[in-house]
């Protein structure tokens, strides 16, 4: 794009807040533009931050970010819901009718770790792939039937955008200033921000299993990545160690060395973390749950959640529906 008309019609970004909005979230999404602003000297990105009714949002830290009614806002090229979380519980009317006019005018629209929800409430992303927080994954699946749910960083179809959160925003910002002003400028502004190689779409959001264990031996990461793909149907230890080669036995001497606990134990372990995230993240019932991680009854996911975690399962239940 010529200059001399970036430097006239700089892109206006809508950024919408919504009540207990991530503040990580927000900053990943509007510095970049900002950076990207001073480093050409010139206005190429306007913010305006905006809300359902206007006046000061407040973000999940407590801190308060002041908006504009959405209507007032004036034209903008991008408009981007800026999530938090109780966003798979927000429907807001207004909302979900501006959101639906934006997109008859063909205006881009974005949404930022559970924003994804508020743009699944107003039908966006009917038929489209799509993404947000790995750790509201299954509760999107769930409760938007028609979209495409991938665990990527962020996921571009069409006009319409989403992305993971958190750093993943920053991605997704340096994406759209690549696009506008070359790949040279958008490192620059990432090197500015002493952000590494910045990340593709594509990548997934979670560490490498290497990092989260802080283990480096490959038999042992071999036998937990196994682990972690059969949580519903879990495999018997002598099938994991005949898959990654080695025996039973040895396969326990390397799990108490490096990671200071049974195979059997880890593998308990991992299957109520998962539990526990579905507990916070969806409408799943208890008993869905149990089974879903790998639990022959209620009754034995109760009782082995209440020695790893010291509640019941029905303590973690912050999962309430999403109104419309």
């Amino acid at each position: 794009m010529d200059a001399s008309v970036d430097r006239i019609n700089p892109l206006h970004v809508g950024v919408i807040l919504i009540p207990d909005f991530s503040l990580m979230s927000f900053s990943s999404l509007t510095e970049p533009l900002r950076g990207a602003n001073r480093m050409a000297g010139e206005q190429r990105y306007r913010l305006t931050n905006v809300s359902v009714d206007g006046g000061a949002i407040q973000s999940s830290t407590g801190l308060a970010v002041p908006t504009v009614p959405m209507d007032d806002g004036g034209e903008f090229d991008i408009v981007v819901v800026c999530g938090g979380h109780s966003d798979e519980r927000y429907g807001n009317r207004k909302l979900r009718e501006y959101l639906r006019r934006m997109d008859r005018r063909k205006i881009r629209i974005g949404s930022v770790s559970t924003g994804s929800f508020v743009l699944a409430d107003a039908g966006l992303l009917d038929g489209r792939r799509c993404t947000t927080h790995w750790g509201y994954i299954d509760a999107l699946r769930g409760s938007c039937l028609r979209a495409e749910v991938s665990d990527e960083l962020y996921v571009v179809d069409g006009r319409i955008f989403t992305c993971a959160g958190g750093l993943a925003a920053m991605d997704a910002m340096l994406d759209i200033i690549r696009e506008r002003q070359g790949n040279d400028f958008s490192s620059m502004v990432a090197e500015n921000f002493i952000y590494g190689s910045t990340r593709r779409p594509e990548d997934h959001q979670r560490m490498g299993l290497r990092h989260r264990l802080d283990v480096a031996h490959p038999t042992v990461i071999g036998a937990v990545a196994l682990m972690e793909q059969y949580i519903e149907t879990p495999l018997r230890l002598p099938k994991i160690a005949s898959r990654i080669g080695v025996s039973s036995r040895q396969l326990e001497r390397l799990f108490m060395h490096h990671i200071h606990c049974s195979p059997a134990q880890h593998y308990v372990r991992i299957r109520l973390d998962e539990g526990r995230r579905l507990l916070r993240n969806t409408s799943m019932s208890v008993l869905g749950i149990a089974v879903r991680c790998g639990f022959n009854s209620t009754s034995h996911f109760s009782r082995s959640y209440r020695q790893r975690f010291g509640s019941l399962p029905s303590a973690d239940r912050t999962w309430k529906g999403s109104p419309k």
